[in-house]
């Protein structure tokens, strides 16, 4: 992932707009939430989409992908089922790519204000909240699935999609 900063505030502001604008350029390809249970989380996939190549965190850096990659965006909610806080690794969050995993280059709010988030968090009892995983993907290339620690969504073939 490669970035960029801007040095100017208006420059920033337009380039937001059209990071938003851009945003509904992209293909959805899981639009239903898919819940799964495992090792007391819940982790629930609300949303995967191809693209936008281009995301501006708080911060005015613009993150794009490396020439032949593009960005997957997916959007989860994690939720601590246990008694205990306990720590949620989103490396655990992986795409297959043949015989590679891909983890998430970014973690970001998905609600509210999207600002970038640590690749560990701890999650008190009940906590639940909203992250979108940012990976770098190969272009023309497709994941059948993706792994969270115990938990598996099966993604399917998209048509033209490998």
């Amino acid at each position: 992932m490669r970035s960029s900063a801007p040095s100017n505030i208006v420059l920033a502001s337009v380039v937001s707009v059209l990071g938003v604008l851009a945003a509904g350029c992209a293909t959805t390809l899981v639009s239903e939430s898919i819940e799964r249970r495992a090792d007391g989380w819940t982790v629930t996939l609300k949303r995967l989409t191809d693209g936008p190549n281009s995301i501006m965190p708080t911060g005015n850096t613009n993150y794009m992908p490396e020439h032949g990659m593009r960005f997957l965006h997916a959007t989860f909610t994690f939720q601590n089922d246990g008694p205990q806080p306990r720590n949620y690794g989103y490396d655990a969050c992986d795409l297959d790519l043949e015989r590679e995993l891909v983890v998430p280059s970014m973690v970001t709010r998905a609600m509210g204000v999207m600002s970038e988030m640590p690749k560990t968090e701890t999650y008190a009892p009940g906590e639940k909240s909203w992250r979108m995983l940012t990976y770098s993907y190969p272009v023309g290339r497709f994941p059948t699935r993706i792994k969270c620690a115990y938990v598996t969504f099966d993604l399917v073939q998209v048509p033209g999609k490998k």
